[in-house]
């Protein structure tokens, strides 16, 4: 499949030719939606409303992320982070290089092991958080409209027992 590139968008970027791409929503299964055409859906979606709210802020969706579990304590190096994302380490030392180059996370060698790289935020990350976790909760929010406490409370549960179940498959 050949992505088309709409103005603003990012060039590499597979959630917009997901977005753009109507015909492959079109082609559903026998029977149906399947729960996990539903989910990968779901994140797309999420994944691209977040990138184009935080354009503006010269970062994209992957990028917050891994800012806001190094902010969160989730991860030290970048191991961490591909392991608790399941991201694959080409892209995460990309990720990281574009977020040092912005001045958001800065890499130290560690003083015990001169092998490992400790991640930490930089100043200039801490200062632009509250903002972008400002944005991570307003695209929720709106992915999250008409949908009662109650049904919140039963999705998350739904989608933690998926995970739960997944570490034991």
């Amino acid at each position: 499949m050949t992505a088309v590139r709409r103005q603003g968008e990012h060039p590499v970027s597979r959630r917009a030719a997901i977005k753009a791409d109507p015909a492959a929503a079109a082609q559903l299964p026998e029977g149906g939606l399947s729960v996990g055409y539903l989910l990968g859906r779901a994140r797309a979606s999420l994944l691209s409303g977040l990138d184009a709210e935080l354009a503006p802020f010269g970062l994209n969706a992957m990028q917050y992320a891994v800012l806001k579990q190094l902010a969160e304590g989730n991860a030290r190096t970048a191991a961490d982070l591909c392991r608790y994302m399941y991201y694959d380490t080409g892209s995460m030392t990309r990720i990281l290089d574009r977020l040092e180059e912005k001045g958001l996370v800065r890499r130290e060698r560690g003083h015990d092991d001169r092998r490992v790289v400790l991640l930490h935020v930089a100043a200039a990350g801490r200062a632009q958080l509250p903002r972008l976790r400002a944005i991570g909760s307003r695209v929720l929010q709106r992915h999250l409209a008409g949908f009662g406490a109650a049904e919140v409370e039963s999705l998350k549960t739904y989608l933690g027992r998926m995970i739960e179940n997944g570490k034991h498959a």
